[in-house]
């Protein structure tokens, strides 16, 4: 049986911005985190001599079009290896596009799905995690989902799928549970959250879409005779017959985002298909999703004065707690910062206190309906911004200078953030 991956690079994170998180180094390692992806999966840098999971040949990546070629230029892959979907659908029909391509080489390859956005610091346990997951994915007719033990702050697990299991059974399955029955599910035990990696036969796959999906079944049947026969064009009619939304398997009036747990997973708990065995988990004990700019305080050491700089960042004594962010090409100098968040990259520099940092999204959907203007700045009092080049959003501030010249700022201020 052949073993093939699948990395799945969205790219854009509007909470992390005005980086693209897949494409950036963000944790100052000097690997950007789809680089990083791919060495642990399979290329590369190898951890205690190891061979690589899957061959580097057989790694493919899913990922929106505008962003193919910069990670073309990131990795060496061929570039059929590269995939995007046409249009957004969700991401099942995402991870059909990407079967019924890769099919094509072996209708029965073993799939890893992996995500390409997060930081995994310990690539030992990582690569055995994912090497059980295989194996049990190999044995049975399983789609097998690594899961994460979550911490004791429901807070930081709401965004997230989560698993009851029984060994490596799973026997319940609950996708986003609110604050405060994240807080009932921690203090149960027993439950793992959805890290978004999944392990399974294609063969494994399609029976399931064709036991719980079968109009998707049928549309993908035609798309992967499309591929075959390389009609393209068609293939890419078919994909767009897909639903974007679905109803939920188990209150069929709610309609839901069409993604591998509403249309798989969860009926696959719910009713096994078969008399096969269900899905089931292996564990994955330390994992980081860079959820927005703070997340990296559980990655990046801080200094002595607990401000982290990632990049070119240049600082004197006076500036503390904050987090200093520039990617490569660009650069910060900051005298006399306290508790700021300064992310510099795509030609946009992002400047607001650390303890609004949940605003970040909000405040660039804001900045983008205001326009393409060199500065766009809330609630900022006694500041003063100058921009030769670039683009400055501002939130929060008071009493700081700042001078934006291309790929160059300097931020000084009294050390007073708002």
């Amino acid at each position: 049986m052949s073993v093939y991956g699948l990395i799945l690079a969205g790219g854009q994170s509007s909470r992390l911005f005005p980086f693209n998180k897949v494409l950036s180094d963000m944790t100052g390692s000097g690997r950007t985190l789809l680089q990083q992806a791919l060495d642990r999966l399979s290329a590369g840098r190898q951890t205690n001599r190891q061979p690589p999971l899957v061959p580097p040949d057989h790694v493919y990546v899913l990922s929106a079009r505008e962003w193919i070629r910069p990670m073309q230029k990131q990795l060496k892959l061929p570039a059929r290896h590269f995939l995007s979907d046409p249009v957004r659908r969700g991401t099942w029909p995402a991870l059909l596009w990407a079967m019924a391509h890769i099919r094509q080489q072996d209708p029965d390859a073993l799939l890893a799905v992996v995500t390409g956005d997060h930081v995994i610091p310990d690539v030992n346990a990582f690569r055995q995690s994912l090497r059980e997951a295989m194996d049990l994915a190999h044995k049975e007719a399983a789609i097998v989902l690594v899961g994460v033990q979550p911490t004791s702050n429901p807070e930081e697990w709401c965004g997230f799928g989560a698993v009851r299991t029984r060994g490596s059974e799973i026997i319940g399955f609950e996708e986003k549970p609110a604050w405060e029955r994240a807080g009932v599910m921690i203090r149960q035990g027993g439950w793992l959250w959805n890290a978004g990696m999944f392990f399974y036969r294609i063969s494994v796959a399609e029976r399931a879409l064709r036991q719980y999906q079968p109009a998707m079944a049928a549309i993908y049947d035609q798309l992967v005779a499309a591929i075959r026969n390389r009609r393209e064009a068609l293939a890419e009619r078919l994909f767009s017959e897909f639903p974007a939304k679905i109803p939920h398997p188990l209150e069929p009036d709610r309609l839901v985002d069409n993604t591998i747990d509403y249309s798989i997973m969860t009926p696959l708990v719910q009713t096994p298909f078969d008399g096969t065995a269900k899905a089931a988990t292996r564990a994955l004990l330390k994992w980081t999703d860079l959820g927005q700019w703070d997340a990296l305080r559980k990655v990046v050491p801080a200094d002595s004065r607990n401000t982290i700089r990632i990049g070119s960042v240049k600082i004197d004594t006076r500036t503390t707690g904050s987090i200093l962010s520039a990617d490569k090409g660009y650069r910060i100098e900051g005298r006399g910062l306290q508790g700021l968040i300064a992310a510099f990259s795509n030609k946009t520099l992002l400047l607001l206190p650390e303890r609004d940092v949940t605003r970040v999204k909000e405040l660039v959907q804001a900045a983008q309906q205001a326009g393409s203007g060199p500065v766009f700045a809330q609630k900022c009092r006694d500041c003063r911004f100058q921009v030769k080049r670039g683009r400055l959003i501002a939130y929060g501030l008071k009493g700081i200078s700042v001078r934006l010249t291309g790929r160059r700022v300097v931020l000084s201020g009294p050390g007073i953030i708002r």
